[in-house]
């Protein structure tokens, strides 16, 4: 990997050749991440939402710029990977090893742990092991994330010739048709039925083949190939491109609110391939990748979060609503408050129970 050849200088620590901007927004990404699930205890019932007076100004402006935090993980993946330098078996098994036997780990244990402890029958763990023969579980319902990442690994291999020799333009090109298909969840409030061909019987409209989180893996070649503004204008556009996203995606959370208590339709501009997500994303990306190295001490703690990231992705969800229930809720702190430190108390508890499991030998196959 030619570290030198990054739009904006990238910077390294010395002996190294990790990209440490991507470390810091790793870490930063993963907070969001936390903050997202523990934001969720004040507003999601198990198929509607249920907010208390007051709580939805708190969950709008806390959840809203948080929603960024998935687009960023896989624009670090973008950033890196591609154009996909080694033969297909050889990045398949890579990344495929990498991910795949913690995710089934970690699968197996969010069905088994509740009926160790009697939350479950035996009856109920049996059903949430088969149902992991075809998808997640509720109780682990952020392994969403981990389908979408193979989808997208497997696409890589793929794309890339075509990254290895496309025009800036080309590139545009692409990202301009994408972030039309951003629109596609708005689109169907106001044309239920369909959009561009999409009918009962076809759900593959005419973008179809240009929509979803793909795009985030070429937007993040492109800023790397072809975007190089500085660090003050990267911070200034960066900035203004974040706020406008967050302003609209809070403003739209609330009027929906407002109409329903629908899920599906509430968190709408929550969606990560929504235009206002993508701007926050834009806009948090350019200002992310200024960070550069200053501090040994502080990049050595950045990097071992970054290192274990994974993992505490994996675990988090055990100790979001342990941490709520067993000690924030007694103590009856205001709602921002709460959030914070259930925020703060996942990611402790989920780094020293990751932190332990590396330790163990073959670790990598539990952790990451």
């Amino acid at each position: 990997m030619d570290l030198t050849t990054t739009a904006t200088k990238t910077i390294t620590p010395p002996s190294s050749n990790r990209i440490v901007f991507l470390d810091y927004l790793r870490v930063i990404s993963i907070t969001m991440v936390l903050m997202v699930h523990a934001i969720e205890i004040f507003y999601l019932a198990v198929d509607h939402v249920s907010i208390k007076p007051g709580d939805d100004f708190w969950v709008a402006l806390m959840s809203s710029p948080m929603r960024a935090c998935v687009p960023l993980f896989v624009m670090a993946s973008g950033y890196l990977l591609v154009p996909v330098k080694d033969t297909p078996s050889v990045f398949y098994k890579r990344r495929f090893t990498r991910i795949l036997y913690p995710f089934i780990f970690w699968s197996i244990l969010y069905a088994v742990v509740p009926y160790i402890f009697g939350a479950d029958t035996f009856e109920v763990m049996q059903r949430k092991m088969t149902t992991l023969l075809h998808n997640f579980n509720l109780e682990s319902g952020h392994l969403w994330f981990i389908y979408m990442l193979v989808g997208v690994y497997l696409f890589l291999p793929i794309i890339s010739p075509w990254l290895k020799t496309a025009s800036k333009r080309f590139v545009e090109f692409y990202l301009v048709l994408w972030f039309i298909t951003s629109f596609h969840h708005y689109a169907k409030l106001a044309f239920p039925n369909g959009v561009y061909g999409e009918v009962f019987w076809n759900e593959f409209h005419s973008l179809w083949y240009f929509s979803g989180h793909l795009g985030f893996i070429v937007l993040a070649f492109y800023f790397r190939k072809f975007v190089d503004l500085g660090k003050t204008k990267s911070r200034v556009l960066g900035l203004i491109i974040f706020l406008i996203g967050y302003a609209i995606t809070f403003t739209v959370f609330r009027t929906m609110l407002d109409h329903t208590n629908e899920i599906y339709f509430v968190e709408i501009p929550f969606r990560f391939c929504t235009p206002n997500v993508i701007l926050m994303t834009i806009g948090l990306f350019l200002m992310i990748r200024t960070i550069d190295f200053q501090n040994e001490k502080v990049y050595r703690v950045v990097k071992e979060l970054s290192r274990l990231s994974y993992g505490v992705y994996l675990s988090h969800l055990f100790f979001v609503g342990i941490s709520w229930t067993l000690i924030v809720q007694p103590m009856h702190l205001s709602t921002p408050v709460s959030i914070l430190l259930v925020t703060a108390l996942t990611w402790s508890a989920s780094y020293i129970l990751v932190k332990l499991l590396s330790y163990l030998p073959k670790s990598k196959y539990l952790i990451g």
